[in-house]
């Protein structure tokens, strides 16, 4: 307000200035200055000025006016002496504008403070009122506004209260939940208590149920050992009884006929000729179709061969008449022979036994002979692989062996190379490998480059015979790494 009074005063100083310079200078000077506004806020207050080119400046000789500066013309002038001139020249304006500036200032106060006070008055009653307008309509919009927030406000709280009412029956019904589920998980807990307590109490039982089971187990193991041990003896008695017996047989029979031909030839008179009876068979299927039909060791005789053999017969199974080449039943023969052993053949045909290469080449040289070979694990199972042609070459020929016709109960590949292979044994390499297959394999067998099978290995017994390469094996049977219980090989002719 106070900055707005001064300007105001000032304008009107300068307005009274402009006027009584005006009066002074004539009516003409007057009718020619300018009209300017001042602007002070919202306020506006209009002053008559004159053109500063159309008023005039007064007498420049009077006091009372303000001389122009004027440079001094004469060159022998003091420049210090001129500016001393226009410095008291101007001290005298300022004096003079001085003293008009303080008579103006008596006059406004005396003509123009009623009107000052009248005018800020009404200014102040102006804007008072705006002022109460402007609160005024504060007010309204802030009690409008206030309203509608109040409205506001009671429309979230109601919807508040609501929500919390849901939410409250929604833990209300949480907690029943809750409760009802704690409830049921403790009875669970019991029950599983109880039910941890009894399988406590049956694992107990059935560790004291398998302990005794595997001492029972034990011990029928040992006395099926004994047992298998006692059988074992008992039935190659009965099968050495039964040859025997057999043999005893034909022997009774060739002496009743020797009997009966010696006493014909007696009741025929003493210039008859004697001669003494004698019958040899070649193989088993002579044997068996000469009326004998137990399993039992008989005498042979092969061609070439000047001494008769022992051989083991199987008569009983598979049609009968079947020469036996090559039999492991308990790992009492050593078979880690020679090539001459191997040539010769050796072991005992009740037990075990190889009949020999030599023996087997002229049999399968006279004949068609087929071949099978029967198997059997510690576990009793048994299976056989057979090939219905079989042949056995010299032994310049490394006893190589040509089989064709391959047929068995393992339902695989066979485990004798159809394409035929040499004879090797420890002292004689002859098969198709740089690393010796009877030396790392042992035995002597048709081994090509190690092969597939090796009846003749290191006989492995039980509990000894998991993972050993060379072991009795037929990979096609119980795999590579597990050495059988039993085997045996035998030939007899085909159609025989």
């Amino acid at each position: 307000m106070l900055s707005r009074a001064a300007m105001l005063l000032g304008g009107l100083l300068l307005a009274v200035a402009t006027m009584i310079a005006a009066q002074r200078s004539g009516p003409e000077a007057a009718a020619q200055c300018q009209v300017h506004l001042v602007q002070s806020g919202p306020c506006s207050y209009t002053f008559v000025l004159p053109d500063p080119q159309l008023c005039p400046l007064g007498d420049p000789g009077s006091p009372d006016s303000l001389q122009r500066d004027v440079s001094p013309t004469a060159p022998s002038a003091s420049l210090g002496a001129w500016r001393a001139q226009r410095m008291r020249q101007l001290e005298k304006a300022l004096e003079n504008s001085t003293l008009r500036l303080q008579k103006l200032e008596r006059y406004i106060q005396m003509n123009l403070r009623s009107k000052l006070a009248r005018a800020q008055q009404h200014m102040v009653q102006n804007q008072t009122a705006a002022m109460l307008e402007l609160g005024s309509d504060i007010l309204n919009e802030t009690a409008a506004r206030t309203s509608d927030v109040e409205a506001k406000v009671l429309n979230e709280t109601s919807r508040l209260e609501v929500q919390m009412m849901e939410t409250s029956l929604s833990t209300e019904e949480l907690e029943k939940q809750l409760l009802q589920h704690s409830n049921e998980l403790h009875r669970l807990q019991g029950r599983s208590s109880a039910l941890e307590t009894r399988l406590q109490a049956l694992e107990t039982q059935q560790q004291e149920d398998l302990a005794s089971l595997r001492e029972e187990k034990e011990q029928l193991r040992r006395l099926l050992g004994n047992h298998s041990g006692a059988l074992a003896v008992l039935e190659r008695s009965l099968r050495l009884a039964s040859s025997n017996s057999s043999l005893l047989q034909m022997q009774q029979r060739q002496l009743l006929e020797s009997v009966q031909r010696l006493v014909h030839v007696m009741a025929q008179g003493p210039a008859a000729p004697m001669r003494a009876p004698e019958q040899m068979f070649q193989d088993c299927a002579e044997i068996r179709r000469s009326g004998a039909t137990a399993d039992g060791v008989y005498t042979i005789r092969v061609a070439n061969d000047s001494e008769p053999k022992k051989v083991f017969c199987g008569m009983e199974s598979n049609g009968g008449g079947w020469t036996i080449i090559q039999r492991r039943v308990d790992g009492s023969e050593d078979f880690q022979r020679s090539w001459k052993e191997y040539k010769e053949g050796f072991g005992n045909p009740a037990g075990e036994y190889w009949l020999g290469n030599e023996a087997i080449h002229q049999l399968t040289s006279r004949a068609t002979y087929s071949l099978r070979v029967e198997l059997e694990d510690w576990e009793d199972q048994e299976a056989y692989a057979q090939y219905e042609r079989f042949q056995l070459g010299s032994e310049a020929q490394l006893y190589r062996i040509s089989v064709s016709g391959y047929s068995d109960s393992v339902g695989r590949q066979t485990g004798l190379f159809l394409r035929s292979a040499n004879f090797s044994t420890r002292d004689a390499d002859n098969d198709n490998c740089v690393c010796e297959c009877a030396q790392l394999l042992s035995g002597g067998w048709w081994f090509d480059a190690c092969g597939l099978s090796n009846l003749n290995g290191v006989y492995y017994r039980d509990g000894q015979h998991l993972r050993r390469m060379d072991g009795v094996r037929w990979q096609y049977f119980r795999g590579p790494g597990y050495s059988l219980r039993a085997t045996r090989m035998m030939i007899r002719p085909v159609g025989g």
